[in-house]
């Protein structure tokens, strides 16, 4: 082959890669974006489908936690989802665990501060079946007083071995907020033997209405095939208009400064989002883990595990780092992360960490495409939020966008200020 034939035959073989990356690209944002539908029952539709996927998901999320507990009565929210699992009218949850395991898929359910979840996740050829005896047990439970005491018992077994102490996002929430406290999800032997049957199907009936729900799916499933399963399987009587209202996003006390004694380091830091600020914080926070990254792993292994989110905490956004030490050189961490922040807005992003930042996003989006489990978790805390607005599907699963370097030192300079900051710091040097 002449060098003019094999130099346009890399050309051609050049441009086929690009068009074929891009198509790649391209395909991957439109199955990582998820659709939302109002239903006529009040509920939220939430769907980011992939027909023949191997597996689909479905989180059935009731935007009522452990918050709405009644006082002296702590632990109902969380005693209500033990009980539902006990089973429907029409499914015993025995049964139900049973035709799980034996399609080889898995299921849960969980309750935080602001939200009851319940999750299911199974291969796809017997996801249907299992999902509308999942949605048959939360939407028309039985709540068997006699089963009450057996999940007590199971509740107080967590509490003794699992979950004693709220785990450090809670920690970070309780500082953050003035209100009821994340530590009473759980309750304890008296609240939750104060709790009775009556108390249950109260709470149920007042807060496990269609309009106070998202459903959210994900996976190898239809939309004509999940639209026929809520037909058939969920009982609720649809939700009058105005029926049930929204929880408020209320604001966080700032700023946050709190230093505890501990063992080891583990320290978040960070400051409040702006609302009209969410799409920037996700490249800025990509931008700000990369940089700590090189400098508290490579350059000065100070950090022992490391990571920059953009979270939600009760619907406000906050631009946080989460860091963990074992280092005896970890007394100056919260100094060191304050001054990466302020470097942020002093010193410009070059070209060569834009280059770096893109190619790390784009395996991770890469990466993210085939992982339903992954966006089915997601999108189920999203939607779990607090909001003041109706919910948007360019709000979920939202990638970094590509941000000028100028915008994001702006970013820094409205965003990085003392009355923004939160600061919580566990500390063998704190105290």
């Amino acid at each position: 082959m002449s060098a003019l034939l094999l130099h346009s035959a890399r050309k051609a073989f050049l441009a086929l890669v690009l068009v074929s990356s891009v198509a790649l690209a391209e395909g991957a944002a439109e199955l990582l974006s998820p659709t939302v539908e109002g239903m006529l029952d009040g509920s939220e539709l939430v769907l980011a489908l992939r027909p023949g996927a191997p597996s689909a998901s479905l989180h059935y999320v009731v935007r009522t936690g452990a918050a709405k507990d009644p006082l002296g009565k702590e632990g109902m929210a969380h005693l209500l989802e033990h009980l539902i699992f006990s089973g429907s009218y029409d499914v015993r949850g025995a049964d139900f665990r049973r035709a799980v395991k034996a399609a080889g898929g898995d299921f849960n359910g969980f309750t935080t501060t602001q939200s009851t979840t319940y999750v299911l996740r199974a291969p796809s050829a017997a996801f249907l079946p299992l999902a509308e005896q999942l949605l048959r047990i939360v939407t028309s439970p039985t709540l068997d007083s006699r089963m009450m005491q057996r999940e007590v018992e199971i509740i107080r077994t967590e509490s003794t071995y699992f979950s004693k102490n709220p785990g450090f996002r809670e920690h970070l929430e309780d500082s953050l907020f003035d209100g009821p406290s994340t530590r009473s999800i759980l309750g304890n032997l008296k609240t939750l033997n104060s709790i009775s049957r009556k108390d249950v199907v109260s709470f149920y009936t007042q807060h496990y209405v269609p309009a106070n729900t998202s459903l959210v799916f994900t996976g190898g499933v239809g939309r004509e095939e999940v639209l026929g399963l809520l037909e058939r399987a969920v009982r609720l009587p649809p939700s009058l208009p105005g029926e049930y209202k929204p929880a408020e996003v209320v604001p966080p006390l700032l700023p946050i400064e709190q230093n505890t004694r501990a063992p080891m380091s583990l320290i978040a830091y960070g400051y409040a989002v702006d609302p009209k600020d969410r799409g920037p914080c996700l490249r800025v926070a990509a931008l700000l883990e990369m940089r700590l990254r090189r400098e508290l792993h490579v350059k000065e292994p100070i950090t022992t595990g490391l990571e920059v989110q953009c979270m939600s905490l009760r619907g406000n956004t906050f631009l946080m780092v989460l860091a963990f030490s074992a280092s005896l050189d970890a007394s100056n961490l919260p100094d060191l992360l304050q001054e990466s922040f302020e470097l942020l807005a002093r010193k410009p992003m070059t070209a060569a960490e834009e280059k770096l930042l893109e190619q790390h996003l784009q395996r991770l989006r890469q990466q993210q495409v085939d992982d339903d489990a992954w966006r089915g978790t997601e999108l189920a805390r999203q939607v779990a939020q607090p909001r003041s607005e109706v919910l948007t599907p360019v709000e979920l699963l939202a990638p970094p966008a590509p941000l000028p370097r100028k915008a994001v030192q702006d970013f820094a300079r409205r965003t990085f200020v003392p009355d923004r900051q939160v600061v919580v710091n566990f500390s063998p040097f704190a105290g």
